[in-house]
């Protein structure tokens, strides 16, 4: 039987997820500090990469350059496809050594004036605890990360993956909220940086959970669908 080529499955995940985001309600607050014209590192939890992917480099924020990182393997190239048709720059990466060229490109993508988007806790977890990457690349490059949480109405939730992936359900109203940029100026204690990070994510998923459930009302509406 004949391998189904990661191509053809990039297609038709494309086409599949752009169907899916047509019929979302889809609110995106960001905080006031947040420069929607600035370059940024958007950091964000694995498990909830969907709806940044999808919808923050089509709003206010895609009148910049975005980038991603993804995984050199067979998987990485159906996601991979997939990217490339958003409009995504792609950087590839794997093992331990590829893994560093990865970061030293992203790094350089950067200085184009490429954003980029990064599941802070990588590829593989654990879960929800931030690797360094993210920081490192926002140290080096001189910008701002930006702590981003989502929130669904209705979703499902693979729970025999690691990261407990989520996918919105059709017409879920879906909330984004862009966190004040954090500066990552010294990475001397990288365990406090990280730690720094975690806590801004977490943040402002518990804030996209609030907005969700209307118990609070903040943040500067990018786009209300």
């Amino acid at each position: 039987m004949a391998r189904i080529s990661p191509a053809l499955v990039g297609a038709v995940g494309h086409v599949i997820s752009k169907l899916l985001v047509k019929t979302l309600r889809v609110d995106i607050r960001v905080h006031p500090k947040v420069v929607i014209e600035n370059q940024y590192i958007h950091a964000f939890w694995h498990d909830k990469q969907f709806a940044p992917i999808m919808l923050l480099a089509n709003s206010a924020f895609g009148k910049g350059k975005h980038a991603c990182f993804v995984s050199a393997s067979g998987d990485g190239e159906m996601l991979a496809q997939w990217l490339k048709r958003i409009g995504y720059k792609l950087v590839r990466g794997s093992s331990s050594r590829k893994a560093l060229s990865g970061l030293v490109n992203l790094i350089a993508i950067t200085k184009d004036g490429y954003s980029v988007g990064i599941t802070a806790d990588g590829p593989r977890g654990p879960y929800h605890k931030a690797k360094t990457g993210a920081a490192y690349i926002a140290y080096k490059a001189g910008i701002g990360l930006l702590p981003i949480g989502v929130a669904y109405s209705a979703k499902w939730q693979f729970n025999k993956s690691w990261d407990k992936y989520q996918l919105p359900k059709p017409f879920a109203k879906t909330v984004i909220y862009v966190g004040e940029p954090l500066a990552i100026t010294d990475i001397s204690d990288m365990d406090s940086v990280i730690s720094a990070v975690d806590q801004a994510i977490d943040a402002s998923d518990a804030t996209a959970h609030e907005i969700l459930t209307g118990n609070i009302n903040i943040g500067v509406a990018l786009a209300k669908i």
